[in-house]
């Protein structure tokens, strides 16, 4: 029988060469004056840090420790004790932010930016190099929390789509593009949408990034979107056995059952008010092009190339993108119609059986009533808190959704601090239940 691992011997091997740094306070209520610090004494919560790395072939290697008033291996195991001190710690410091401003700042020398940041610190396999990935990522707001998620995903092999809300402020935008400025493998959208809450825009901004990414020379084998209050559940290196997996299969949810149809979305013409609000109007809408069958799905999924491509050339995709601009929330109908439908026959689609039944892995979202939280809900979705990274770390998807960044930060912290380690680690990654989800496309 095969031995498995518990989290504390997981921790015990991922902590090994972790290396001993010294500093005052990782939520000081002290406020840090970036200016008169180098980046290279700049970590991700701002606080001053020993950056010395050992060295071994060119490249710097070893986990380490990024949180230090608790420790992140008892949190996420569960431990009571370590989770009251947590959360009494979060409750009486406040957590250091990084301003927009100072982002600029960090990276006039772009060298020393991505050393102080750990942009190139985590060995990369053959079997990563092979296999690029291609990421939307949307903002409007945080670009700390922006930029942490990046890191987080970020390979020298990937490329990275920026959209940065055409609404946002100028500090953000700039801040962005001084980022990406940084990192030739990063860029910003070439248009980027004003987007409406639950109009087309949303949709629109999907979309450019997507006509961008194929534009590029590199030969992304996969798309994932998500938006800034996301994280990876998963390392690079996990996403990719699970992609390769999929064999060119999209993961897409797909929901059919009328009661979360909501159908008065696409029955009604909806239209763009003066004051930017999406209003239902008394106008009946005609139903989808091509005796298309319409089905509901998250904004959110993991899209392979030929999918990305076909959405982007075919007249079908065309049309059914035209019908959706009076739908309330099309980026929720578009995505699922296209996967699951027979007349449509995109690349990668399931139509083997009930788009209910099969798993959805691109993101966990925990929703009030249905899935436990110990955070707090915000629009029905749990803000997840320190207390939920037990459950959260064993879950099968790629990403969860979501994180604040000023809410309990010490749950962003410790899973940032779980998979960067977790990267260097020789730990077999078990593709047992992925290999036998029913939307995997055999050879």
């Amino acid at each position: 029988m095969r031995k498995t691992c518990s989290l504390k011997q997981i921790f015990a091997l991922l902590c090994v060469t972790l290396a001993v740094v010294t500093l005052s306070n990782i939520l000081s209520s002290v406020p840090v004056d970036l200016n008169k610090l180098s980046s290279l004494e700049v970590n991700l919560n701002g606080v001053k840090l020993d950056t010395k790395r050992e060295v071994e072939g060119g490249h710097i290697v070893g986990p380490k420790k990024r949180v230090y008033k608790v420790s992140c291996a008892k949190v996420i195991e569960g431990d009571k004790t370590e989770i009251t001190k947590a959360q009494t710690l979060m409750r009486e410091t406040k957590s250091f932010r990084i301003s927009d401003e100072s982002f600029i700042n960090l990276t006039r020398d772009c060298q020393r930016f991505r050393e102080s940041r750990d942009y190139d610190t985590i060995p990369v396999s053959k079997e990563e190099l092979e296999f690029p990935i291609a990421y939307n990522l949307l903002l409007y707001r945080d670009v700390d929390q922006t930029e942490r998620l990046l890191r987080a995903i970020y390979r020298k092999q990937n490329i990275y789509c920026l959209h940065v809300d055409a609404s946002a402020s100028l500090a953000v935008r700039n801040a962005m593009a001084a980022i990406a400025g940084c990192l030739k493998n990063v860029f910003m959208v070439s248009h980027a949408e004003d987007v409406i809450y639950e109009g087309f825009s949303r949709l629109k901004a999907d979309l450019n990034c997507m006509e961008d990414l194929m534009k590029k020379d590199v030969q992304w084998k996969y798309l994932i979107n998500i938006p800034s209050q996301q994280f990876p559940l998963k390392t690079n290196l996990e996403i990719v056995k699970i992609l390769k997996i999929y064999n060119g299969s999209n993961d897409i949810e797909g929901i059919t059952v009328p009661g979360r149809m909501y159908s008065v979305r696409y029955k009604f013409k909806h239209k763009m008010s003066a004051t930017k609000t999406l209003v239902r109007t008394s106008e009946k809408k005609e139903p989808p092009p091509h005796n298309i069958t319409l089905v509901k799905g998250s904004a959110y999924g993991v899209f392979s190339r030929a999918f990305v491509k076909f959405i982007l050339e075919d007249k079908m995709a065309h049309d059914l993108l035209e019908w959706t601009k009076e739908v309330r929330s099309p980026d929720e109908y578009y995505w699922a119609t296209l996967n699951h439908n027979k007349v449509i026959k995109a690349p990668g689609s399931y139509t083997a059986g009930i788009p209910d039944k099969k798993p959805w892995l691109a993101v966990y979202a925990a929703w009030g009533g249905a899935n436990p939280c110990h955070g707090k809900f915000v629009r029905g979705v749990c803000v997840f808190g320190v207390e939920d990274l037990n459950e959260l770390v064993s879950k099968k998807e790629l990403f969860l959704n979501k994180l604040y960044i000023d809410y309990q930060p010490l749950t962003m912290d410790c899973l940032e601090e779980y998979i960067y380690n977790k990267s260097f680690s020789n730990i077999p990654f078990k593709t047992f239940y992925y290999k036998n989800l029913p939307f995997v496309r055999k050879s």
